[in-house]
């Protein structure tokens, strides 16, 4: 029999919840296929990074790295009025957005073309279990990214909640109601398992496709949200031992750094490019953020030694909007050009993961070991001073304090997947995270800038559950649910 990637099926990935007969009215016709007839057709699908990065406006603006100010909205309240609905959490808003439910589900497609295809292709044995392998780790961590996004925080509580329709197949008509959040991280995890069976080495020219220390990474991360810290330690620990190159940001930015004139004024930023060969990266995924403009929450700036650390120099304009806007007088935050912002797995984060697993194991030399070779690769040169067992009074101050090195790190990609996980973690060493926001009456539609309100997500709030797109819902036939929140 024959197989086909249907181009109407990759650009309309979300077509994969509704039934043929009420999406598509005809198949797509037979002279617009192509046809796959081995192996290196498919390794051509899993190469298309173009569709494989990661672009969500709800993780960049969400979370408390986003600084919402009063004076920036009236100096150019364009520049926010079609973000308030996801810098203030209205559920019914965001159900409008369908565009990084689709894109997570494309991606999704890809793996499950790979997977309905590969018994029936030309290649050898070798080639199809490693694409095969490939396509499992793609849908384990598509699938966490939006369980993560689009469920309530992991916990033995949650254990019941709704968690995603796995899709599985390319029928149209596969069942894709909601499974529990236990059985969507079970499903993970089984797929994270076939993944880890790979042999494939770490290849810096495909940094976005499969190997082993990727999915090593990949686990100490999924685990950590689990609050598996011993996994989470093991993972981190068989991922390094791979791969543990730390770069030193001052020697690979500053030569990228350029002068900026606009807005009246001029400033200094980073102009890298988004770079997939980049040392520390295990599996290339940069969040495109495409507002073009993170503003930085003055939380996350006063996280940073402002005369020190090299990544506030770097990655912090200044009384500088930046991008769109470009109105002085308010800090943007850019890492590669102004959009890309590092989200896959990386050194950087496995030495912190790690930092944090030993320290909640009361090994707090071994944390601050780890924690001191993050630091000493992100201070000016000559600056850093490493930190000592001394400086933490209580196994809590030394948790926080690596929580607060994860923020420094990946502000606005894992800040959001930490609140959540912070929040539900059954040790309660640290004090869960409430995010406010001091605005302007925002009603929905109008805001009205004479009355002030203070916003607020709590721990526990449905909200940390983002709401699922309503028109996959309405055309799901009642397949899918959406998330409550009475």
């Amino acid at each position: 029999m024959k197989t086909y990637i249907f181009k109407t099926l990759l650009l309309l990935s979300m077509a994969l919840f509704i039934s043929c007969d009420d999406f598509l009215s005809e198949p797509p016709e037979k002279k617009s296929n192509l046809e796959i007839k081995s192996v290196d057709a498919l390794d051509m699908l899993l190469n298309h990074y173009n569709v494989l990065f990661d672009r969500s406006r709800e993780i960049v603006l969400a979370s408390d790295s986003y600084g919402l100010y009063k004076d920036y909205y009236l100096a150019r309240p364009s520049r926010f009025d079609s973000q308030l609905q996801y810098i203030l959490w209205f559920p019914e808003l965001c159900a409008l957005q369908t565009y990084y439910w689709e894109q997570e589900f494309l991606k999704i497609a890809y793996a499950n073309t790979v997977l309905s295809a590969i018994d029936d292709l030309e290649g050898t044995e070798a080639d199809k279990k490693r694409i095969v392998e490939d396509a499992h780790f793609l849908r384990a961590y598509e699938y966490f990214n939006m369980a993560t996004l689009y469920c309530l925080p992991y916990s033995d509580e949650n254990k019941s909640a709704l968690g995603m329709p796995l899709k599985q197949t390319l029928v149209y008509d596969e069942d894709v109601t909601r499974k529990t959040l236990e059985e969507t991280m079970k499903f993970v995890e089984d797929e994270m398992k076939i993944a880890l069976e790979t042999t494939q080495a770490r290849d810096i020219n495909k940094l976005f496709r499969l190997s082993l220390p990727a999915v090593q990474a990949f686990a100490a991360r999924f685990y950590l949200y689990l609050h598996d810290y011993e996994k989470a330690a093991q993972y981190a620990g068989l991922a390094l031992t791979s791969h543990s190159a730390m770069v030193d940001y001052q020697a690979y930015f500053t030569p990228k750094m350029r002068t900026y004139s606009s807005g009246g004024g001029t400033y200094f930023a980073s102009n890298a490019a988004s770079d997939y060969k980049f040392d520390e990266i295990y599996y290339a995924r940069m969040l495109y953020n495409h507002t073009q403009n993170a503003v930085p929450s003055e939380k996350l700036m006063n996280l940073y030694d402002k005369t020190k650390d090299y990544r506030y120099d770097c990655f912090f304009v200044e009384n500088y909007s930046y991008n769109r806007a470009s109105v002085p007088g308010w800090s943007a935050y850019q890492q590669f050009g102004s959009i890309g912002i590092i989200q896959g797995p990386t050194t950087a984060e496995m030495y912190l993961v790690r930092a944090e697993c030993r320290a909640r194991a009361n090994d707090a030399q071994g944390a601050v070991a780890d924690l001191n070779i993050v630091r000493s690769k992100r201070y000016k040169s000559g600056t850093y001073v490493n930190l000592t067992t001394s400086n933490f009074p209580d196994k809590k101050s030394l948790v926080q304090f690596i929580i607060d090195e994860r923020h420094r790190e990946f502000p606005f990609t894992l800040r959001w997947y930490d609140i959540k996980r912070i929040n539900s973690d059954p040790q309660n060493i640290v004090d869960k995270i409430t995010i406010t926001r001091d605005f302007f009456d925002f009603d929905g539609v109008v805001t009205d800038v004479n009355k002030t309100k203070t916003y607020t997500l709590a721990p526990g709030d449905k909200r940390f559950a983002w709401p699922i797109p309503n028109i996959d819902i309405e055309l799901s036939k009642g397949q899918l649910v959406q998330n409550p929140y009475d």
